[in-house]
């Protein structure tokens, strides 16, 4: 075999991409990736050139194996069972036909404009009901201290929750799995099929904190939801991080286009908070009430 022939029987030794691989590289080359922002901070504009997104993008590639680049960090993945064992601050059971899902957090986010790098701290209250009806009250405080604002909305005749980019209705909700591997099966193709963010890994840890955010699910389904995050490849166990209420306590972060982090309580295990950047969602009070105007 002479050495022309030699470099041809190297290259018929490597497998294909999978289909999954060449289109993924594709859209990767045509268009940045949109970051996910969180629900409760104001929608920005993220700039970028086309080229390096398309080489960030390139760099984090699902291969044919799906996607999985790595074993999840293993204590990281042992606090989202331990906070799955012990999950509290939702209700124990779903909410019925004119019920309503109250929270109260603290939030912060940053904001443009003409202070760039400003960061906005609000109280905010919301009624979630089972229909798409809403209530949210918010109020600056701290240095940016400004007028409250107080927002109402009626049932929806679109499915009001969400599940990635797919609108479901509550029972659809309700009916996502109990068991952690089928559930995480079905958030990461919610993740391919939302094309969102930079990596598949990435956005579904993202849609897992969306859905612990507000939603009005009861407690099973919410420890679900955290022993499902425990199979994302890529989280890490941050020691001691504070939330915006000020509460120090053990984080899960995943590590992508922007660093998002769930915060839990160093003794408990109770999920205190969601971080993202320097702005989060700290929670500080939830029950199940009978109206959008009634408080616990």
């Amino acid at each position: 075999m002479n050495e022309l022939d030699l470099i041809r029987s190297f290259r018929t030794d490597v497998p294909p991409p999978s289909g999954a691989a060449t289109a993924r590289a594709e859209r990767a080359w045509r268009r940045a990736p949109q970051p996910r922002r969180p629900r409760w901070a104001p929608r920005a504009a993220i700039g970028g050139a086309v080229a390096a997104a398309a080489v960030a993008a390139l760099l984090v590639l699902p291969g044919s194996d799906g996607g999985r680049l790595g074993p999840a960090d293993a204590r990281a993945a042992e606090t989202l069972r331990r906070a799955a064992a012990v999950e509290a601050g939702a209700p124990a059971r779903p909410l019925r036909p004119g019920e309503y899902w109250y929270i109260r957090r603290k939030t912060a986010w940053q904001v443009g404009g003409e202070v760039p790098g400003r960061v906005v701290h609000e109280v905010r209250e919301d009624w979630v009901g089972v229909d798409g009806s809403r209530r949210w009250r918010t109020r600056r405080v701290g240095p940016s201290r400004g007028p409250s604002s107080d927002h109402s909305v009626d049932a929806t005749p679109r499915p009001p929750f969400h599940v990635g980019d797919e609108a479901v209705t509550y029972e659809q909700l309700l009916a996502l799995p109990r068991d952690p591997a089928e559930l995480y099966e079905r958030l990461r193709r919610a993740a391919v099929e939302c094309e969102c963010g930079n990596s598949v890994d990435e956005e579904t840890f993202v849609i897992v904190g969306d859905l612990l955010r507000d939603n009005p699910i009861p407690a099973d389904l919410r420890a679900s939801l955290l022993r499902s995050a425990a199979l994302i490849p890529g989280i890490e166990l941050v020691e001691r991080v504070r939330d915006v209420a000020g509460r120090t306590g053990v984080g899960v972060t995943y590590e992508g286009s922007r660093t998002r982090t769930l915060v839990f309580d160093p003794a408990t295990y109770e999920l205190l908070a969601e971080k993202d950047g320097i702005g989060g969602a700290a929670d500080v009070e939830s029950a199940i009430v009978g109206s959008k105007t009634e408080l616990p």
